[in-house]
C-alpha cells in the first residue's frame, strides 16, 4: 500500500459547474459521502442514500435549475475532483424560512485535502453567491455527531438554530440546522479567510 502525505503540494482551483458535470458530481458526491460516514453510519444505508441522493439524474436536474449553483474543487495537475459544493433554495424544517434564505446543501472535501483552506475557499464562494442574491441567511443541515464539520461551521460563524430528522438511505439520523446571518455587518469574506 502506498501512503500519501497529508500535505499536498499541488494547486486546487474551484470552478462553477455546468451541464455535462453531472457524472463527475455524482462520483465525487458518492465518494466523499462514503469517506465521511463509513464506519460511522450503517454501510447499506450509506449505499442506498448515495444511489438516490447522489445520482447522475439528481445532479443533472440541479444543474438545469437556475436556483441551484454547484462548484467543483479540482487539483492540478490533472484536474481530478477533490471536493464540491451545492447552494440551493432552502429545504429545511424551519418556521421562519424566507425567500431571502439560501441553503448550503452540500460541501465536501476529501479528508486528504482538508486543513489546507479549501473548505474555507468553497464557503467563500457560497457567501459571495448569497450576497449576489441579497440573501439574509445561509442555512445548512449537519449530522449532529459530525463534530469536525460542526466545529468548522462554528469557526466560520454559523450557529445552531434548530434540528431535523434526516432519512439517509432508510436510516433516520438527527441533524442540527445551522445558520450564518449575512445581513449583519459582522459577516465579511475576509473574516472567514
Amino acid at each position: 500500500m502506498v501512503r500519501m502525505s497529508r500535505q499536498v503540494n499541488s494547486k486546487t482551483q474551484i470552478r462553477v459547474c455546468s451541464s455535462g458535470d453531472e457524472n463527475v458530481l455524482s462520483l465525487i458526491g458518492q465518494a466523499t459521502f462514503l469517506e465521511a460516514f463509513a464506519g460511522v453510519l450503517d454501510g447499506q444505508s450509506i449505499l442506498a442514500h448515495c444511489a438516490g441522493a447522489h445520482s447522475i439524474e439528481r445532479y443533472r436536474s440541479w444543474l438545469a435549475d437556475s436556483r441551484y449553483k454547484l462548484w467543483l474543487a479540482e487539483i492540478s495537475p490533472g484536474n481530478a475532483p477533490v471536493g464540491y459544493m451545492v447552494v440551493s433554495p432552502p429545504d429545511l424544517p424551519l418556521l421562519n424560512l424566507s425567500d431571502r434564505d439560501l441553503e448550503l446543501k452540500r460541501i465536501y472535501v476529501f479528508s486528504r485535502f482538508q486543513g489546507q483552506g479549501l473548505g474555507k475557499r468553497l464557503l467563500q464562494k457560497a457567501i459571495t453567491e448569497a450576497h449576489i442574491y441579497s440573501a439574509e441567511r445561509l442555512l445548512l443541515g449537519v449530522y449532529k455527531h459530525n463534530n469536525a464539520a460542526i466545529g468548522f461551521y462554528t469557526r466560520m460563524g454559523f450557529h445552531k438554530v434548530g434540528t431535523r430528522k434526516f432519512n439517509m438511505g432508510g436510516l433516520e439520523c438527527d441533524d442540527y440546522i445551522m445558520e450564518l446571518a449575512l445581513a449583519s455587518e459582522s459577516v465579511h469574506l475576509e473574516n472567514i479567510l
